[in-house]
Parts: structure tokens; C-alpha cells; sequence
């Protein structure tokens, strides 16, 4: 849902504005009843005291606002979700610190987390996205945090934390499942583990490697693309990674933890290998936990037996037993062994007859490299857009052309969405392309293979949801290569542009404006988008005492058109609100430097062969009191 700031009346002061994103954390403690049981009320209240004490420290060290509490239970609001997630994982490690030497019953808290724009009234919030914080905190167990799947991709990666993907749960008031990621927070315990704990820890997490080392090695019959499975791998990938720097780093993790980790991967191994001899009770035990991690459609594949392991080409009857552990020395002498991760699985050759197509190569292999990472889509995008952030302004066909062919891997993302759209694509593409064209002529074969890329993935009608993907992921940082940048201040207005027309050149052409004549006025921008590309443009409101009023207004030969998304970013410079298409009619952003502090804009061409000529129209407009209205575009040379 898109909100438009200027049908509401301003927010009170102090509060959120209306629309902002905001994410909500719910604490409650476990185990309050039966400590008050053993204790009685008056040790009960003095532990609850110090509870709070800790729970209201952290909140304020993390920049939260406590909503409201209601006995144990807190309800915090937090601008950012990196803010939410680490405020957690402060709390339960001072609680575990503070308890670990009690026996007997304790206490302990279970935290949910949940990301989105709740409605805000009366310093309250309402709506999905706190009764989605709460169902999530219910979910958590003792000493866990939870947070759902938006929290955990807009938080991204963190110092300190883990992300353990916990599966698929039915929530209560929520019609479809939600995945959930648990918040792996444990602290490197006091002093030095004794031998027992290490060598426990590491034989768990060698029984861990071998087991996310065979799911590596799980291929499908008919569809070596198979997404499921491909999405399964890339999270064994990462939870290979993870195990292994832990025990490396010792970072406190338990044979409880590294065993239910390695649960949903152990269970699909069953599934895949030793299938026919489980009965109909633990068969669908194992049905329910793999679904609930990967995905239905995996669990569908697994038993209609289209999954085999390794070069198998049948189901194995049995279950590779573990290799045997080499002789310990004697204990005093016993040295530390630490995980070995093999080298991931060898991606997909590249098909001989479309060797001489190197955007074709070039975008397979940035790919598979993609995938084979276990990186999170998001992060790779950023990743891909700080080596080259005028990557979506260059034709694929024509991005082998700059920095020596590796700008065209950048557009692994592409590849993915067609992938999406149609799957199976990557796998059946060149057979397809040699089909139609009939003879192995590297021309024909290019353009058999775009023209599939364009038709399969439906680019003319999707082309639009990969840029506004794109801008999510990209925007504010690293931030994308602009045709222009407009500064506005109080008292003037800087103007960035490109004097050369050449994508990615970097030079640059300033001018500073005071003059309220050069200001004043509205301006057409024209630019030429090359064939499925699009061009950025970025407004800056900085240290505005009057906020601005944007207007903008793209056309095609003199038509409106919506080719073209906003993106409204905060003053904080975290968090945004989602893209806005913009209208042929025109589009009204109020605001800027009060609602919101940068604007950016991109235009795309959703035409798979022919550039297209596009007019912007910006008009900024300086917020006055009634009758007096003073307006200026800096994007040309003076008024019309």
C-alpha cells in the first residue's frame, strides 16, 4: 500500500508520521508463575524489578520508545530494525549472564520482532504488523528472539548475531503462513569452555558438516534448476559457514543449538534416503518439519522420489553411516580440530554452442556465482551496485562492453526474476534458442536466446518490479549513478549533472544557485533510455527551515506516462518507504525535508529493442503561508 502524505493532516508532535516504517518488539518473560511458586511473591517482585531495570536500559541505549507494558510483557517501537534486533540480543545476554549461576527454576524471556508501517494514534500503534510482533513473541520460546522475514531482510546482517531460519509457523489472525528467523545471540561464555564442552560442541558440529555436505549433493531428476531445492542448498551453504566460524571463533555455541539447526536438513536427508522405511506416523512428522523450513514443493519432490544424492541415480535403502573419528590422543596432548568445508558443488558448464554470446556467459556465470554464495539477494545487489552503480543504465547485450565483461555478472538479479517468472528458464534456455533458430549461427542463437529472456520473463510488463526491486535494495546505500543531483538549502541550490553522454563517466558539472530568479520556475529535463535501462535522478532537501513541495510529471511524445517510481527516503537516512509509481497525470510529494529528506527518482524503458525519448518535469515549490507561493525547478536553464 502507497500512502499519500498530503491527504492526512500533520502528525502531533513527537510522534511518527503517518505511513513510516516502524518495527515493533514484544518482550515477555517465561516461567514467572513457577518462579513465584518456589519463591514466593516478594523474591518474585524483586527479580521482576531488575527484569524491567534491564529491559528499559537497553531500550533506551538502543534508541526505543516503550509503547506500553502490561505486567512481564513490554511493547517497544524502534525506528530502525537493526536497532530492534541488537536491543534483543543486549537483554537476553545480560539475563543469561545474571542467571546462569542459579539452579532451579529461572527466568527467562522470549522477544518477537516484527517490522512494517503500523497505524499510529493516541501514542498507540495498531494493526497487522503489531498483532504479527505479538503472535511472533508467543512463538518464542525461553531465551529466544524470533522476528519475521521482513525484519530480518531489512535488518540485514549483523555484528554479534545470527539468523537461524526456523520455517514456516501458522500464526493465529494470519490466513498464511509465516516464515520465521531466530536471532542466534549467545555470547562467548565467561573464561575457558572445559575439554568435555569443546569436544562435544565439535563433534556436533562434524555430525552437522556431513549432513549439510550430503543435502549439497541432493540433485533432482528432471530439473537441475529446481528452485526449492536450489533455495534449500543456499541455506545449508550458509549454515556450513556459520557453524564453522563459530566453532572457530568460539562463540558459545551448544550441541543443543548446533543439533536443532541441522533438524529440518537431517529430516530431508530421511525423506530423500530412507524413505521406505518409515512408518505413517514419523513420516508425517518429517513431512510437516521440512515443509514448514523449505516449502511444500520440496517436500512434493521428495517423495515422488524425484530427489537422489550424489551420482545416485535410486533412492539408497540405507543411511550412510558417519565416517569414524580418528584415535584421540591422550587428553593433555589432545589438539583442537576445527571444521574443513569442502569446496560447494561445481556449477552448471556452460553450454558449448552459446560459448561466443558473452553477455549470454557472462550473466550465467554471475548467476551461479550468486547462487553457490548463499548470499542473500539483497546484500548482492548491493554488492553489485557498489562496483558499478550505473549498472542499470547499460543495455544488457551491450554491458560485455564496460569494465572488461564484469558489469553483465551484475545482472545475475534479471536473470533471477525471469527465473522467477519462469522457472526453469536458466536449465532449458539454449535448447529452446537452438530449437527455434534452427542452426548454430552465434547471431541467430543471441537473438533467440534475448527473445526468450524477454518473452519468458514477461519483461515488457515486468521490467518496471526488477527496478523498483532494485531501488529497494540499492537505495540509500550505496545510492545509484545519477543524471542529476539537487541539493536545496535555505538560502540556495546546488545542481550536479553530467556534461558527457556517456553512461558511467564520471565527470560532473556544479552549479551553485542564489538568485531567486534562477530558481523560480518550472523545467523539463529530456533524456534518451536505452532499450530495458533505467536513469536516476536525486533530490536532497538539507537543513530546510520552509520544507518543499516536489511535483513531477513524465512524459512520452507529449503523452503522460508511468514509466518512472519515487522513492521517498527518511531524514535518518535508514529506512524508506516503498516505491510509488508515478501517474501520466503527475505526482505530488509534500514534504521534502520535513516528511521525508531525499527523493529519488527512476525512469525506465520497458521496450526489449528500441530506446525511448522521455521528458521529466520538476517543480519544486517552497511551502509558504496561504497566498504566498514561490516555486522553482533547478533542472533547467530559466522559466518557460
Amino acid at each position: 500500500m502507497f500512502y499519500d502524505v498530503s491527504s492526512v493532516p500533520a502528525a502531533a508532535p513527537g510522534s511518527p508520521p503517518m505511513g513510516s516504517t516502524v518495527t515493533i518488539l514484544f518482550s515477555d518473560i517465561r516461567g514467572f508463575t513457577e518462579y513465584t511458586e518456589q519463591y514466593g511473591d516478594e523474591v518474585a517482585f524483586q527479580v521482576l524489578q531488575e527484569h524491567n531495570e534491564i529491559v528499559r536500559r537497553h531500550i533506551g541505549a538502543f534508541s526505543g520508545k516503550v509503547v506500553k507494558t502490561q505486567g512481564d510483557s513490554f511493547m517497544v517501537a524502534f525506528t530502525t530494525a537493526r536497532g530492534a534486533v541488537l536491543c534483543g540480543a543486549a537483554i537476553q545476554r545480560e539475563i543469561a549472564e545474571k542467571t546462569q549461576a542459579e539452579s532451579g527454576t529461572r527466568i527467562a524471556v522470549g522477544i518477537g520482532i516484527n517490522t512494517g508501517e503500523p497505524i499510529y494514534e493516541g501514542g498507540d500503534f495498531f494493526g497487522s504488523t503489531v498483532n504479527l510482533a505479538a503472535r511472533v513473541c508467543a512463538t518464542a520460546g525461553p531465551g529466544q528472539i524470533f522476528v519475521s522475514e521482513t525484519t530480518r531482510h531489512v535488518a540485514g546482517r549483523l555484528d554479534g548475531v545470527e539468523y537461524i531460519d526456523r520455517g514456516l509457523h501458522e500464526l493465529k489472525g494470519f490466513q498464511d503462513q509465516q516464515r520465521l528467523f531466530e536471532v542466534a545471540w549467545k555470547a562467548v561464555p565467561p573464561g575457558v569452555p572445559d575439554e568435555a564442552e569443546i569436544s562435544a560442541v565439535e563433534g556436533a558440529v562434524q555430525r552437522a558438516l556431513g549432513v549439510l555436505n550430503r543435502v549439497l549433493g541432493i540433485g533432482h531428476r528432471d530439473d537441475p534448476a529446481f528452485r526449492p531445492l536450489l533455495e534449500c542448498q543456499a541455506k545449508a551453504s550458509e549454515l556450513r559457514l556459520s557453524l564453522s566460524r563459530a566453532v572457530a571463533e568460539q562463540r558459545g555455541y551448544t550441541v543443543k543449538q548446533v543439533d536443532q539447526a541441522m533438524l529440518p536438513f537431517a529430516d530431508l536427508l530421511t525423506l530423500v534416503t530412507g524413505r521406505e522405511h518409515l512408518d505413517d506416523q514419523r513420516w508425517g512428522q518429517l513431512e510437516l518439519g521440512v515443509g514448514r523450513a523449505f516449502g511444500r514443493p520440496l517436500v512434493a519432490a521428495a517423495t515422488r522420489g524425484r530427489l537422489f544424492v550424489g551420482t545416485e541415480r535410486e533412492s539408497p535403502r540405507i543411511s550412510v553411516p558417519p565416517p569414524p573419528r580418528d584415535p584421540e590422543p591422550p587428553r593433555a596432548e589432545r589438539p583442537r580440530r576445527l571444521p574443513t568445508i569442502p569446496d560447494p558443488p561445481a556449477p552448471m558448464p556452460i553450454d558449448a554452442r552459446v560459448q561466443g554470446i558473452r553477455w549470454w556467459v557472462s550473466l550465467l556465470e554471475g548467476w551461479q556465482a550468486w547462487k553457490a554464495s548463499g548470499m542473500a539477494q539483497a546484500h548482492a545487489v548491493r554488492a553489485a551496485v557498489t562496483r558499478h552503480p550505473y549498472l542499470l543504465a547499460v543495455a544488457l547485450r551491450e554491458s560485455p562492453n564496460h569494465d572488461e565483461g564484469r558489469l553483465c555478472a551484475g545482472y545475475f538479479a534479471l536473470l533471477e526474476h525471469v527465473e522467477d517468472q519462469s522457472p526453469g528458464f536458466v536449465r532449458t534456455a539454449v535448447d529452446q534458442a537452438a530449437a527455434a533458430v534452427g542452426s548454430g549461427e552465434p547471431a541467430a542463437l543471441d537473438n533467440a536466446l534475448y527473445g526468450l529472456l524477454v518473452g519468458r520473463g514477461r519483461l515488457r510488463e515486468t521490467f518496471a518490479d526488477f527496478v523498483r526491486e532494485v531501488m529497494i535494495a540499492a537505495i540509500p546505500a550505496p545510492g545509484l549513478w545519477t543524471d542529476a543531483t539537487v541539493t536545496e538549502r535555505e538560502e540556495s541550490t546546488s545542481v550536479v549533472t553530467r556534461p558527457s553522454a556517456a553512461v558511467g563517466d564520471p565527470g560532473e558539472a556544479r552549479q551553485e544557485l542564489t538568485e531567486t530568479q534562477h530558481r523560480a520556475g518550472e523545467r523539463r529535463f529530456a533524456l534518451t533510455i536505452a532499450p530495458l535501462t533505467a536513469r536516476f535522478f536525486c533530490l536532497r532537501g538539507v537543513e530546510l527551515r520552509n520544507p518543499r513541495d516536489v511535483e513531477l510529471r513524465l512524459t512520452r511524445a507529449g503523452e503522460g506516462s508511468d514509466h518512472g517510481w519515487s522513492l521517498q527516503v527518511r531524514t535518518d537516512q535508514l529506512l524508506h518507504s516503498p516505491p510509488r509509481r508515478l501517474t501520466p497525470s503527475g505526482t505530488s510529494l509534500p514534504g521534502l525535508g520535513r516528511n521525508y529528506g531525499d527523493l529519488w527518482i527512476g525512469v525506465f524503458n520497458p521496450e526489449p529493442a528500441a530506446p525511448a525519448v522521455y521528458e521529466l518535469t520538476v517543480t519544486i515549490t517552497v511551502q509558504s503561508p496561504p497566498g504566498i507561493r514561490r516555486a522553482f525547478s533547478p533542472l533547467g536553464r530559466g522559466p518557460r
